[in-house]
């Protein structure tokens, strides 16, 4: 039941009002910050005589760093409710203001009139304050703004209305008399004025109707979207061309070359410090391997990576050489014979996947992503693939030691279909919403589940 409607009154002027306040803040912020450097260094809150240190470095500062933060968008839309994104483009925003900062002092020849140290403390204190200011705005926002930043409306034009949020406001175009086959001035008058101030038009519709739909909505200055369910076969999909040409955009990777070397460079630093660190647990490993069972130390095993390209997987051994799974077609149960004692308590800890850091090195996996599998892995009595087609969407990108599914407990033996589908899930989550604040997070709360009690 669609309620009596009323054009949409636009959100951009309170918008910008709050991105005001959150400059205002972030200046406010690090000027605090700033003179609570100099007292923390200087015993004084305005420096020494002569040489104010904490508020010259400020005013060198502020300019540049709102230069900088508002070209990187961190006073954009993500800051109205997406604190850690936007505090992330504020940090960074705030660490390339200090080099500039730097380079200008340095050939200016003024570095001994400014405080190294204040310098310090004042930008660590100012990171603090910008991620607070954020939290405020955010809080503002929710109160003027409600649930959603940008006032959208949906029009429903011949189809049932489907499941849509309360705050939504939506249009009958039968009701409002809107016919978008009739390409004329009046219609277009009538539906800009249904529109009103939305920034954001999605249209449901039947097919026959699309191109109708197409040739209205591009009379709008808001965002115009029609639902297209027969879409949802490629999904994700989005739009693209080829020789001038529309095309539906099926696959593309996740990460772009940027993301790529950010998450190369994170991968090689993690692991090269984690192999060092952990040193004494892999030789000690080592030696408990060999000294349980004959054999060698490492289970080499075929699995699919990247782009589905298969590679060896380097684990410790926890099972008897003559009855090691290669292929992966036996599932290990619980007391199973064919691991060791040594083995069992590796796989219950998690330290059989240590070896995995050399993977990591030569680039056949990350610390984070999706697990890899074996080709021959089942869920209860099917391969992977045939459980679900979404399967082959998780080798978009390299498999991870550590994954998101694995800190939400989906681990172990896949006995049933539903044991694959809710990994899957949590992997093309990852996947289709990749930050490398999320690989942070993922590994730090995976700490919490090394132990676990489906590793047998």
């Amino acid at each position: 039941m669609i309620a009596e409607f009323r054009p949409p009154a636009s959100k951009e002027s309170a918008r910008l009002r709050l991105y005001l306040v959150g400059l205002v803040l972030d200046m406010w912020a690090m000027l605090a910050a700033f003179i609570l450097a100099n007292w923390l260094v200087l015993g004084s809150p305005w420096g020494e005589p002569g040489k104010p240190h904490g508020i010259a470095i400020f005013t060198l500062l502020a300019p540049i760093y709102a230069l900088l933060a508002i070209n990187s968008g961190a006073y954009g839309i993500r800051m109205l409710g997406h604190v850690r994104t936007s505090a992330a483009h504020a940090i960074m925003a705030l660490a390339q203001a200090v080099l500039v900062a730097l380079l200008l002092v340095f050939f200016a020849k003024v570095g001994a009139q400014l405080s190294r140290l204040t310098l310090v403390v004042g930008s660590l204190l100012s990171a603090f304050g910008l991620v607070g200011s954020r939290f405020v705005v955010t809080a503002l926002a929710r109160r003027v703004l409600g649930a959603v930043p940008v006032m959208e409306l949906f029009i429903v034009d011949g189809v049932p209305l489907p499941r849509l949020r309360p705050s939504m406001a939506v249009l009958d175009a039968a009701r409002a008399g809107i016919d978008p086959s009739e390409h004329d001035a009046a219609m277009a008058e009538k539906l800009a004025l249904a529109v009103g101030g939305a920034e954001h038009v999605v249209v449901a519709c039947p097919s026959e109707k699309i191109e109708d739909w197409s040739i209205a909505l591009k009379s709008l200055s808001a965002r115009g979207e029609i639902l297209v369910p027969e879409l949802a076969r490629f999904a994700p999909a989005r739009g693209g061309t080829f020789q001038h040409q529309p095309t539906v955009v099926v696959a593309g990777g996740p990460l772009s070359f940027r993301d790529r070397i950010i998450k190369r460079i994170f991968d090689v630093a993690v692991s090269l410090a984690a192999i060092l660190i952990l040193s004494p647990v892999l030789l000690a490993t080592a030696i408990a391997v060999k000294l349980s069972s004959p054999g060698p130390v490492f289970f080499r095993q075929i699995r699919l990576g990247r782009d589905a390209r298969p590679f060896r997987i380097y684990k410790f051994r926890s099972m008897r050489t003559d009855m090691s799974d290669f292929r992966a077609d036996q599932l290990t149960q619980r007391d199973d014979p064919r691991v060791t004692r040594v083995g069992a308590f590796i796989r219950r800890t998690s330290i059989d996947e240590l070896p995995q850091l050399f993977n990591v090195l030569q680039g056949d996996m990350s610390m984070v992503g999706p697990r890899p599998h074996a080709p021959g892995a089942k869920a209860a009595d099917s391969l992977y693939w045939e459980v679900d087609q979404r399967y082959w969407a998780r080798h978009c990108i390299k498999p991870g030691i550590t994954g998101l599914a694995q800190i939400r407990g989906h681990r172990g033996n896949t006995e049933a279909h539903e044991d694959l589908i809710l990994r899957l899930q949590s992997d093309l989550e990852y996947v289709t919403d990749w930050s490398i604040w999320r690989d942070i997070r993922i590994m730090v709360a995976t700490a919490g589940v090394l132990v676990h009690h489906n590793a047998y």
